[in-house]
């Protein structure tokens, strides 16, 4: 994995939302990639119940090329 560059799209990751098996997986798959020496980029939906305060958000309005 190792100078991989990967874009995880999840509906749910944790520490966001809820913790749920679908939630619980988008935050373990990405970090096991990061161990291994590969770059991601996790994007989700930034729902109305999510802490900004409490997190640090980055919010895409466009993406290009």
């Amino acid at each position: 994995m190792k100078d991989k560059r990967i874009l995880y799209v999840s509906s749910e990751v944790v520490p966001y939302l809820p913790e749920t098996e679908i939630s619980s997986m988008s935050f373990e798959a990405p970090r096991m990639v990061n161990k291994q020496g590969g770059q991601i980029r996790i994007f989700m939906p930034r729902y109305g119940n999510i802490n900004e305060r409490r997190h640090q958000l980055h919010e895409v309005i466009r993406l290009s090329g």
